[in-house]
């Protein structure tokens, strides 16, 4: 039994620098910086704000912002169209890929196959925020029109109790207004 406690003993103080030990995280690379933009690169601020045009080369909208796919490419472009300085702007969204891309006098210029009419007849583009926003909105209506109901409800319900107690009061007033004839 003393050979056996001895011999478990020793195994255990062998093997537990093994144990202790563990892997070490696969190292990665360091980050590399980046001192300046290359002729092949863009900037997004480069997009956004740059005019859309229709086939006849007249200006149907500018670009109002780029939405991205996991992947990290740009998916779509939403196009900002009508309105007078931003104000009652609609904003629509077509597939990135649909639109054409050139540079005329040092600035990104789109083209669409599309014309304002049928940019200003497309549905507007929600985001996730308008999403959950109009969501809300809803559900505020919702409790709004119920909360109206059951208020209207009551309203009507005082409002005829306190008609019958005047029609009372009336009635009494008139019967002792009203001579009795003897």
């Amino acid at each position: 039994m003393k050979t056996t406690l001895t011999a478990v003993a020793a195994l255990m103080i062998a093997i537990s620098p093994l144990a202790a030990q563990t892997t070490a995280p696969a190292a990665t690379a360091p980050v590399t910086f980046i001192e300046q933009q290359t002729n092949e690169e863009v900037l997004g601020t480069d997009f956004v704000g740059s005019p859309v045009l229709a086939k006849d080369n007249q200006q149907i909208g500018k670009i109002a912002n780029l939405v991205f796919d996991k992947d990290g490419r740009i998916a779509i472009a939403v196009i900002g169209v009508g309105g007078v300085l931003g104000i009652g702007e609609k904003e629509v969204a077509v597939p990135f890929d649909a639109i054409k891309s050139e540079v005329k006098d040092n600035k990104h210029v789109f083209t669409v196959d599309a014309t304002k009419e049928q940019l200003k007849a497309a549905p507007a583009y929600k985001t996730l925020n308008d999403q959950a926003f109009n969501q809300r909105v809803t559900e505020w209506r919702q409790k709004a029109a119920e909360s109206w109901k059951q208020a209207k409800e009551k309203a009507g319900q005082a409002y005829d109790q306190a008609k019958d107690k005047v029609n009372e009061k009336i009635n009494e007033n008139k019967s002792a207004e009203t001579p009795k004839v003897q």
